[in-house]
C-alpha cells in the first residue's frame, strides 16, 4: 500500500482542476473573515460621516458606545448555541443561515430610523457574525487540501484586517463622493455585501 506522501499532489494547485475548484469554494468560506472585519470596523468609519451624526443627533458617550457594542451583545446571545448549530445542521448550512441573518441586519441597519433601530440591527448582525465565525474556520480546515491547510487557515485569520481596512476606505470614499446625501452613511454597510458571495 502507498503511503500518504505518495498520493498527495505535489504540483501547483492552479494546475490541478480539482484543487482549483476546491480552493475557489474555500475562498468563498474565507470571505467570512473579511465580512467580520468589515462589519466590526464599519461603525468607526460611520462616526466621521456628517450625515450619520446629523441623522442620529450626534451620538456620543454611552450612546455611541452602546451602538458600537451592540454587535457583541448579539454575538454573546448566539455564542452558547453556535457550536451546536454548526455540528447539528452542518457548517455549510450554518454559514448560509449566518449570512442570511447578517444580510437581514444590514438591511435593517441601512433603513435605521432611530438609535434603537440601529442598535437592534447591530445585534442581529452580531448573531449572524457569531454563526459564520464559528463555522467558517472549522470548515476551511476540514476542506483544505493537506498541503494547503496551514496557509489557508492563516489566510482566514489575516483577511479580518483586509475587511477592516476596506471598511475605512469605503467610508472615506463615501464621504468624498456622497457628502451631504442621506445615502452618505446608509450605503456604507451595504457596499461591501454587494461584492460578497
Amino acid at each position: 500500500m502507498d503511503s500518504v506522501l505518495d498520493v498527495i499532489y505535489k504540483g501547483h494547485w492552479w494546475q490541478h482542476s480539482g484543487l482549483r475548484k476546491l480552493n475557489f469554494y474555500i475562498a468563498l468560506v474565507i470571505a467570512a473573515s473579511a465580512i467580520n472585519g468589515y462589519d466590526s470596523s464599519v461603525l468607526n468609519g460611520l462616526q466621521i460621516l456628517p450625515e450619520f451624526k446629523k441623522h442620529f443627533n450626534s451620538p456620543d458617550g454611552s450612546t455611541l458606545g452602546f451602538m458600537s457594542a451592540a454587535q457583541n451583545f448579539g454575538g454573546l446571545v448566539m455564542l452558547p448555541f453556535a457550536p451546536y448549530i454548526s455540528d447539528g445542521i452542518g457548517r455549510n448550512r450554518t454559514l448560509s443561515i449566518g449570512c442570511f441573518i447578517i444580510a437581514s441586519g444590514v438591511v435593517l441597519q441601512t433603513l435605521a430610523a432611530s438609535v434603537g433601530h440601529f442598535i437592534a440591527s447591530r445585534c442581529i448582525i452580531g448573531l449572524g457574525i457569531t454563526l459564520i465565525t464559528n463555522a467558517a474556520p472549522v470548515l476551511v480546515t476540514e476542506l483544505a487540501y493537506p498541503t494547503h491547510r496551514g496557509s489557508l487557515t492563516a489566510l482566514y485569520n489575516t483577511l479580518w484586517y483586509f475587511g477592516s481596512i476596506l471598511s475605512a476606505w469605503v467610508c472615506y470614499a463615501t464621504l468624498r463622493t456622497l457628502s451631504g446625501s442621506i445615502w452618505e452613511w446608509r450605503l456604507v454597510p451595504v457596499r461591501f455585501f454587494l461584492f460578497c458571495p
